[in-house]
C-alpha cells in the first residue's frame, strides 16, 4: 500500500511538470502502443479493471460494449460517442496529454440531459514518456 501511494505522488508531481522530456521513470511497462482493450459496461458499471495506464504517445484503441444504450464522455480528449447493445464501439486517440482521465456516462438507456451519473465508469492514466 505504501509503494501505491508513493507512486502516486511521483506520477502527481510529474505530470504537474512540463515539459518532462528526459524523465523516465515508468519505462515501457505499461505502454500498450497501438493495442486494443476492450472494456465492458454491465449493469451501468464496467466490468474488470477500472483503470488503464498508458505511456503518453502511445495510439490508445478503447473497445467497449455494453447492455444497455450510453454516451460515453472521455474527459480531457473531449471525446463523446454513443455505445450500443449488440455492437462494439471502438474510440482511438494519441496519448498526448498526461494525467488521470476520467470516462463518464452521459444518459443510460437514451436519456436526455448530461449527467455523469454516480461518478466515473473507468479512469485513462497516462504517464510521461
Amino acid at each position: 500500500m505504501k509503494n501505491k501511494k508513493v507512486a502516486l505522488l511521483i506520477f502527481v508531481a510529474l505530470a504537474t511538470i512540463q515539459p518532462i522530456g528526459a524523465i523516465k521513470l515508468f519505462g515501457n511497462a505499461w505502454a500498450q502502443n497501438s493495442l486494443a482493450h476492450t472494456i465492458t459496461i454491465s449493469h451501468r458499471k464496467v466490468q474488470g479493471k477500472k483503470t488503464l495506464r498508458v505511456t503518453q504517445g502511445d495510439q490508445v484503441e478503447l473497445k467497449w460494449t455494453t447492455d444497455e444504450k450510453v454516451k460515453l464522455h472521455l474527459h480531457g480528449y473531449d471525446i463523446e460517442q454513443t455505445a450500443v447493445p449488440g455492437k462494439t464501439l471502438t474510440i482511438k486517440f494519441k496519448a498526448k496529454a498526461t494525467g488521470r482521465f476520467p470516462v463518464t456516462s452521459h444518459g443510460f438507456g437514451g436519456g436526455k440531459g448530461h449527467s455523469h451519473g454516480s461518478g466515473a465508469l473507468f479512469y485513462i492514466e497516462v504517464y510521461p514518456k
